[in-house]
């Protein structure tokens, strides 16, 4: 095992800066990530089911095509409909087994997208586009060699498929994970979990989920824009819009107030103009009804935050394979061991995985842990190996939504 351990003491929350940003549970590009993930989920469990194995799939290219609504106070209506386009391979065919996959796609679609999404009718609002292939990316170029490596998308039995026995990293990929979330990245997951959750909408059905937080802390001082959506067929009047604004100003107060060492300011909505029409009214809560589109890995990273002032991996996450895919299962891998660490040590502390394409998952090419101060080189080594020795364990979990991938 090749494994490093570093010593930095310059965590987020001991720089004289720091930066945070959330894309709220109804922004476009965390609907995609949520979406395609759980397409990834419904496709791997019904393929287990049908063939005892998680046939190959990737959700991770899943695109959502902005609609446009009409939207005034107290009315919306739709004009033209959001698009989703499920991108990518999947498995088709187990050997003489064919997969249907279209109506399981279908009906997590419209499921996912009619609990999220207010005033949507999934099967007069939407269109789903299908551009999926089965194609191989290695091997003999016109697919006549006999090597397991042609058949992995289109498999003749388990055997064409590693991760049935020992999953091999289908990529050179690097996972990042780390413990424990500083106090401006509570902050700013407090808030957006608390407006975007039953309580607070049960109570106030005008607001809607396409929320959008950007925090900064200069030294012990912290300005926070948030830009929160209206839903209009909750919203009569200029005058109640407004009102509600002052509601959700003393809400958000309620919980920065909570931070009493930051010095802390709010501005939500700043372009909001009313007498110039300049209002964040929505139709359905999110701005896909108005022309922005959503695409897997442009948002959050594990964690449910960007965190500027952090290391971190690009590889997106939602939607791949949680049986073999390095990037995927790496970052979910390092963020156990990060957290595992900081519970037994209290010290902050990063890890990064990196794969090498073709070699064992449980098996990294690199691992490196970077810590504030020494943590212990075996207890390091003793946790890292407990869980790079059961992968299945860390795909069950991946399967049950108990990482914070979004």
């Amino acid at each position: 095992m090749n494994l490093q351990h570093f010593i930095n003491p310059n965590t987020p929350s001991s720089l004289d800066f720091e930066i945070v940003e959330r894309k709220g549970r109804g922004h476009p590009d965390t609907l995609a990530d949520r979406l395609a993930e759980k397409l990834s989920v419904a496709y791997s469990n019904f393929t287990k089911n049908e063939t005892g194995v998680i046939l190959r799939h990737q959700f991770d290219k899943l695109l959502l095509m902005g609609g446009r609504c009409s939207v005034s106070f107290g009315h919306g209506t739709f004009n033209s409909p959001i698009r989703i386009v499920i991108n990518g391979r999947m498995t088709q065919n187990f050997g003489t087994k064919k997969i249907n996959f279209r109506d399981l796609i279908f009906n997590e679609c419209e499921t996912f997208l009619e609990s999220e999404l207010r005033n949507f009718r999934f099967l007069k609002d939407s269109r789903i586009i299908f551009e999926t292939t089965s194609h191989s990316t290695r091997g003999l170029i016109d697919n006549t060699g006999n090597s397991s490596i042609n058949y992995r998308f289109s498999p003749r039995n388990a055997a064409d498929l590693p991760e049935s026995s020992r999953p091999l990293s289908n990529d050179t990929a690097l996972g990042h994970g780390f413990a424990p979330y500083t106090k401006l990245e509570k902050m700013v997951l407090n808030i957006e979990n608390s407006l975007t959750t039953s309580p607070f909408i049960n109570e106030n059905k005008w607001i809607g989920t396409d929320i959008k937080i950007m925090a900064c802390r200069l030294k012990g001082k912290v300005d926070i824009t948030l830009a929160i959506p209206q839903i209009c067929t909750e919203v009569n009047s200029a005058n109640e819009y407004l009102s509600n604004s002052v509601k959700l100003t003393e809400f958000v107060s309620t919980i920065i107030n909570k931070y009493p060492e930051y010095e802390t300011r709010i501005s939500i909505n700043p372009s909001d103009n009313p007498s110039k029409d300049l209002v964040y009214l929505r139709y359905t809560g999110s701005c896909i009804e108005s022309g922005d589109e959503g695409a897997v890995a442009r948002g959050n990273r594990i964690g449910g935050l960007i965190s500027s002032c952090r290391a971190y991996s690009i590889e997106g996450l939602n939607g791949k394979n949680p049986a073999y895919h390095a990037g995927k299962l790496y970052s979910v891998i390092a963020w156990e061991i990060a957290h595992k660490l900081f519970d037994e040590t209290n010290t902050p502390c990063e890890v990064f995985i990196i794969s090498q394409i073709d070699r064992p998952i449980d098996d990294p090419w690199k691992i490196i842990i970077n810590s504030s101060i020494q943590i212990d080189e075996s207890l390091g080594e003793s946790v890292v190996k407990e869980i790079l020795s059961d992968i299945d364990t860390i795909t069950n979990k991946l399967l049950s939504g108990l990482y914070p991938l979004v």
